[in-house]
């Protein structure tokens, strides 16, 4: 069944009842949505993630969750981390209850691969403080759908009480026993070993191969949390021996965020067009144009408010399409990887136009 209701129409968004939601740790939830007649909308891959909007004071917030659960079949659950000053997290986190309604686009994102029965494949997993949400919904579907896998676990936080998704790793581990060795390092908190302990670097994952606790000789590796621990733990696999292709990324947050602003700039008769486009969205063309300062993104979102975004900052990717004629520029790129660049894709929210004319395809 294909969703078709006005909402999704006209904004790409659908609304969602919330059917379950439970703390977590002292300043996260889950939260677990009704996808009653959505189901087949809201049918998710492994490392995906779900972009929520919210109408506060008069702006529209959008924030991105990742989903946490096992695909394809797993309940849409996510889970939110507070963040200090954050209004849509502190919203969600003290004032959101069961039975409340909230606007959810379709699941989205990259973080993910094929999975394969027959293999017994081994994985190395790495995350971060809220980045094992992501980590969380691709251990348990692998465990699910790769009955010979193997999983090694590095998880990251800054001590004991800021560990999200605990209670479900525990039980993961004790369904899988023999399949998933999960190891906790801390930050802020030594806990007996100088190779668990502080904030790890590329020298501390070189430890952490040598140790055994990551496989040199793993099939995957999946890699979620801060940039710089992210390139650290990427080079260490790398060097190790990891094809580069085969050690995912997925950043959620970045020293340098790029362009930010919350709508496009508003243009009258003195604008300057620099260029025009034509967008495919939804399975429908619509011709925009560009004016001096625009984004991509900007100027598609002028004539279609249906445009997908979520962090407008280079982080991440739901606002991707890929480039099918024309040139640009993009000012920050922390949500594609290589593989998508040579595939044609950009982050519209950080393109600019180096051409006359371009077309972008957000359905491919």
């Amino acid at each position: 069944m294909t969703d078709t209701s006005p909402a999704t129409e006209t904004t790409g968004f659908t609304t969602l009842r919330v059917a379950d939601l439970r703390p977590d740790t002292t300043d996260s939830v889950t939260v677990t949505f009704d996808t009653g007649e959505h189901a087949d909308r809201f049918r998710f891959r492994h490392g995906q993630h779900v972009t929520l909007r919210r109408d506060f004071d008069g702006v529209d917030v959008r924030r991105s969750y990742s989903i946490c659960t096992a695909s394809p079949d797993g309940a849409l659950t996510i889970a939110i981390k507070r963040v200090p000053g954050g209004v849509f997290s502190t919203w969600a986190t003290t004032d959101l209850r069961i039975g409340d309604s909230i606007e959810v686009m379709a699941p989205s994102g990259n973080f993910t691969h094929d999975l394969d029965p027959s293999s017994a494949r081994r994985y190395n997993l790495v995350a971060a403080g809220s980045g094992i949400t992501h980590i969380m919904s691709t251990a348990a579907t692998i465990l699910a759908h790769e009955p010979g896998a193997r999983i090694a676990l590095y998880y990251l936080n800054r001590n004991q009480q800021s560990m999200m998704l605990i209670e479900q790793l525990h039980d993961l581990r004790d369904r899988n026993l023999g399949r998933i060795a999960i190891t906790f390092a801390f930050s802020r908190e030594h806990s007996g070993g100088d190779l668990l302990a502080g904030r790890p670097d590329r020298q501390r994952f070189d430890d952490l191969i040598a140790a055994d606790l990551l496989w040199a000789d793993a099939d995957h590796a999946f890699v979620c949390g801060p940039l710089e621990m992210i390139n650290a733990a990427h080079e260490a696999l790398v060097a190790a021996g990891m094809p580069d292709a085969h050690v995912h990324r997925e950043v959620f947050t970045a020293p340098q965020q790029g362009h930010v602003n919350t709508a496009p700039q508003e243009v009258d008769e003195s604008s300057l067009v620099v260029a025009t486009g034509r967008a495919k969205l939804h399975g429908r063309i619509t011709e925009f144009d560009l004016f001096d300062g625009d984004t991509v993104l900007d100027a598609v979102q002028r004539v279609r408010p249906d445009v997908p975004y979520s962090c407008r900052s280079g982080v991440c990717s739901t606002c991707q399409g890929i480039m099918k004629k024309g040139t640009v520029e993009m000012d920050v790129n922390h949500g594609l990887d290589a593989d998508e660049l040579a595939r044609g894709y950009v982050l519209t929210c950080q393109s600019r136009p180096t051409s006359d004319h371009i077309d972008v395809d957000f359905d491919a």
